[in-house]
């Protein structure tokens, strides 16, 4: 086993020379022979271990001779131990977590901690083969998605370490038995009433006598493969997740529509996983069908449509892009007015948006953007001003024989309330002759007869 554990060591890179490694002891078979492994290879790798322990409050005098047990162990040793005791049921209960739950996040917790204490580098855990495939089929019978069936990753972070992934549990008991290793056993882990304990001690065995006496192989060979493959994936949506997305602030970003709505469906999913990753930062509260809303609004829905999912996480399809932010609406757009020559150009840096007034030909006239309008020069009254909205507002839309109210027309197109300020307004000194993005005054659109037209032209900039 020990010749394993190395090639397991080296097939990952886990350790190198000079670095401090804190190995996760509970005082079980597992925990026990990756202490002990470790141990031996200590002065040949040049390494340095220490170990840390978890009382987590649950099993009284049985936790209490745990944590002596690990105590005499490391002492035996000689490794410098760090233990830490927490309630886990109080913090379950307070958290709305399950005992499991809280469990882990205390021990990850307190992992952290004593890594930083130590100016250590890695954490060694004991998870072995059996408890890889028994994750993999537990995630898929809760459903999920590629990430989940690659199991438990032998590195995570560049900083948890799994020495033992490629070891059975039958290996790791008869290395602690030729070793002469004592070791405590945890009652718990045969009680059934948990999900991991029924796969590991009820449906795996049923499996193997009536389908497949190789599971376990089975399982362990998929989540490889599936590691290799989801390696691949990541790195290519990653780059298009470059291409496509840009932060505005630490709380805010926005994916471009039109190249996102033109990638796979597979690749619009990671996208879209990495950008509410980086705004939430986490995904423990979304769900493959947040994913999917997210995904049906940006292929349906109007401009304006808008999702609130976990994490305090808002998305908004805007004109041309994603909008992806945390916390509450965005303020409301303060009040801004700027003039615009012909030719000429605007930044508007209320709402990051800049826009260009030019002279055109017939020929040049192309209706391809929303972002993009002309108007009949003839028709302009005076200096044209770009403004946002003001209190009493008029326009007369493009097609319509008669004027409605600003806000009106924006109720009509579902724009939200929080966006309305923010959408900027081409002006002359009598009407409303663009709602940039939106439509034309009627009075102003060009026809045949339109001598001198004006193309107006906005684009999204950094604000």
């Amino acid at each position: 086993m020990l010749a394993k554990v190395l090639q397991t060591i080296h097939k990952y890179n886990m350790l190198s020379h000079g670095e401090r490694v804190l190995v996760g002891i509970s005082g079980g078979p597992d925990s026990v022979a990756l202490l002990h492994v470790l141990k031996q290879i200590e002065k040949d790798m040049g390494i340095e271990i220490y170990a840390a322990h978890v009382h987590h409050g649950i099993r009284g005098t049985v936790a209490d001779q745990d944590a002596e047990f690990v105590a005499q162990l490391c002492q035996q040793w000689n490794v410098p131990l760090f233990v830490e005791r927490v309630d886990v049921p109080r913090l379950a209960d307070e958290g709305g977590l399950t005992l499991e739950e809280a469990g882990r996040i205390v021990r990850y917790r307190f992992f952290d901690e004593v890594l930083q204490d130590i100016r250590g580098h890695k954490v060694a855990l004991g998870h072995n083969r059996d408890d890889q495939a028994e994750t993999i089929l537990h995630r898929i019978l809760r459903g999920t998605g590629m990430q989940g069936l690659q199991g438990i990753k032998p590195v995570r972070q560049n900083k948890f370490i799994r020495p033992l992934i490629e070891v059975s549990r039958a290996e790791i008991e008869e290395y602690c038995h030729q070793n002469g290793l004592e070791f405590r056993v945890d009652v718990t882990n045969r009680d059934v009433a948990y999900t991991r304990n029924r796969i590991r001690h009820e449906l795996i065995p049923y499996i193997k006598q009536h389908f497949n006496p190789n599971i376990v192989d089975a399982l362990v060979r998929m989540g490889a493969i599936i590691r290799d493959e989801e390696e691949f994936l990541q790195d290519y949506c990653q780059k298009e997740y470059d291409r496509l997305v840009r932060a505005f602030s630490q709380n805010e970003l926005r994916i471009d529509l039109d190249g996102f709505l033109a990638r796979p469906i597979a690749v619009k999913r990671r996208v879209l996983r990495m950008a509410l990753m980086a705004m939430g930062g986490t995904l423990d509260e979304i769900g493959a069908n947040h994913v999917e809303d997210v995904l049906d609004m940006a292929s349906n829905s109007a401009t304006g449509a808008m999702l609130t999912l976990p994490n305090d996480i808002r998305v908004l399809k805007d004109y041309d892009s994603i909008v992806v932010w945390r916390g509450e609406f965005r303020p409301a757009v303060p009040l801004f007015e700027y003039s615009l020559d012909i030719p000429g150009r605007v930044i508007i840096k209320e709402c990051g948006i800049e826009i260009t007034a030019q002279w055109v030909q017939h020929k040049e006239v192309s209706f391809s953007s929303p972002w993009r309008a002309y108007i009949d020069g003839d028709v302009i009254k005076g200096r044209l001003r770009v403004r946002n909205r003001r209190q009493g507002d008029r326009f007369k839309p493009f097609g319509m024989e008669g004027t409605k109210r600003l806000k009106e027309y924006f109720i009509d197109r579902k724009v939200p309330r929080h966006e309305r300020d923010g959408i900027p307004l081409v002006v002359d000194e009598k009407n409303i002759i663009w709602v940039v993005g939106w439509q034309i005054h009627d009075d102003y659109k060009v026809t045949p007869m339109t001598h001198n037209i004006v193309q107006l032209e906005a684009r999204r900039i950094q604000s």
